[in-house]
């Protein structure tokens, strides 16, 4: 893709039209004009260029040009917010050297915060622009253009995808909505049964002027929201009432603490930790698991011993049946589980309800400092547990979370805190 290649006028000019004057370049391509063409002519048409030579159109876009195009583009009113912070544009070393028409250009563009200039201190007015920046410029002008459109109307289509294989759920959707409504709540008003709103799948949070046709993502609801949506449905026939609503057992399979696992785990919604170590002995029972081994370089059947809570033996043989089960054959070469740390410790191995896999190739790790175990090298280590690996997924499908990214941003190592190695039944 390289990003810091240059922008040329026709790549640009296609570009703005398509943000700023989408309908004028559907008509020019629609009449048999090619895509530069077309964002020329669409240009033209929309004011984009007035102020410029078209004869000179031609090669690389200057960053004095193309700031001369977008202050074209920008709306009439504009609000600033509190946290603008704009910058003196007659500082930039370069002002004197830019004729009167495109610094005032640059002046609006800095008023709003659009440009900030160079490194340097300039504002690089000569230069190339390259296609990064083109596109970080325009996105910050489309935006503006979007707010001052915020609450017209705007007819779009949506189409409504599995997430999962790429087929069709409804029929294509045209939907009167307004500019700027979240793309999340036009998903939310269609009735796609027992799928839900892939947010990880979203290109866009809201509708624009630069576009007409969004695609919603909509992955399979798990067993547990399948459940959950099928509470409601009965409280709306009056089957069932808002009260249960905690009491009902698709809680089971959420990650996270919740009062219908203090119910299954220690008799008592109020009750998240047992108060002495025969307490929680007394509740412990032990399990044996099939896994897959390394021997030799190849992957051989075996089995593993821990002990967890009782409530839990079977979810946990279930998971772990599932794991071997999946063709990814994820190794593991130990586990651990109930073990008492003490009357004061605050985590799920005291209660029976914490899983540590493959201890020394998946660490423990805060803000850069090795607590327990040795690495986390997902790809080239066969047994550290990496994000997207089956051993992640199949617990959370039970309701359990990793210790990888429970507590952090991401799964990123190099800051906040992470136990690799951890799976937790309540997420601690």
């Amino acid at each position: 893709m390289s990003p810091s290649a240059p922008l040329t006028w026709p790549q640009f000019l296609a570009m703005a039209a398509r943000a700023f004057a989408p309908e004028e370049y559907a008509r020019s391509a629609a009449s048999g004009a090619a895509w530069d063409q077309a964002g020329l002519d669409a240009a033209r048409s929309a004011g984009l260029l007035e102020g410029l030579d078209e004869a000179a159109l031609t090669g690389a876009v200057t960053r004095q040009d193309a700031a001369l195009l977008l202050c074209n583009a920008l709306p009439e009113e504009y609000t600033p917010s509190f946290w603008d912070q704009p910058i003196d544009p007659t500082a930039l070393s370069d002002w004197g050297r830019m004729d009167s028409l495109r610094q005032e250009a640059v002046a609006e563009l800095a008023r709003r915060c659009v440009i900030q200039g160079k490194a340097d201190g300039s504002f690089g007015y000569a230069d190339p622009l390259q296609r990064c920046d083109g596109a970080v410029l325009l996105m910050r002008v489309l935006e503006q253009v979007d707010n001052s459109c915020r609450g017209e109307s705007q007819t779009v289509t949506l189409h409504i995808l599995n997430a999962d294989t790429g087929e069709a759920l409804l029929p294509d959707q045209q939907v009167e909505t307004e500019v700027s409504t979240y793309l999340s709540s036009l998903a939310n008003g269609l009735d796609v049964g027992y799928y839900v709103y892939d947010y990880d799948r979203e290109t866009a949070s809201y509708t624009s002027t630069a576009c007409d046709s969004y695609t919603l993502y909509f992955r399979p609801m798990t067993g547990a929201e399948i459940q959950e949506e099928q509470f409601w449905e009965k409280v709306e026939r009056g089957e069932a009432a808002y009260e249960d609503y905690y009491k009902q057992d698709f809680w089971l399979n959420f990650q996270g603490d919740n009062a219908r696992k203090h119910i299954l785990l220690f008799g008592d919604e109020s009750k998240s930790r047992f108060a002495s170590q025969e307490e929680a002995a007394a509740a412990m029972t032990t399990v044996t698991v099939p896994v897959w081994q390394l021997s030799g370089g190849e992957k051989v059947s075996s089995t593993l011993t821990l002990s967890v809570h009782a409530a839990l033996a079977e979810d946990v043989k279930e998971i772990f049946a599932e794991i071997y089960n999946d063709p990814e054959h994820f190794p593991i070469h130990d586990v651990g589980g109930y073990a008492w740390r003490g009357d004061s410790a605050t985590g799920e191995h005291n209660c029976g309800t914490a899983i540590d896999i493959n201890a020394n190739e998946n660490y423990q790790i805060r803000d850069g400092q090795v607590l327990a175990g040795s690495c986390w090298e997902p790809g080239s280590n066969a047994y550290s547990i990496s994000p997207d690996s089956s051993v992640v997924r199949i617990f959370a499908e039970h309701g359990w979370s990793w210790g990888g990214d429970a507590w952090a941003y991401s799964s990123d190592d190099s800051e906040g805190y992470h136990d690799y190695m951890h799976f937790s039944y309540m997420g601690e």
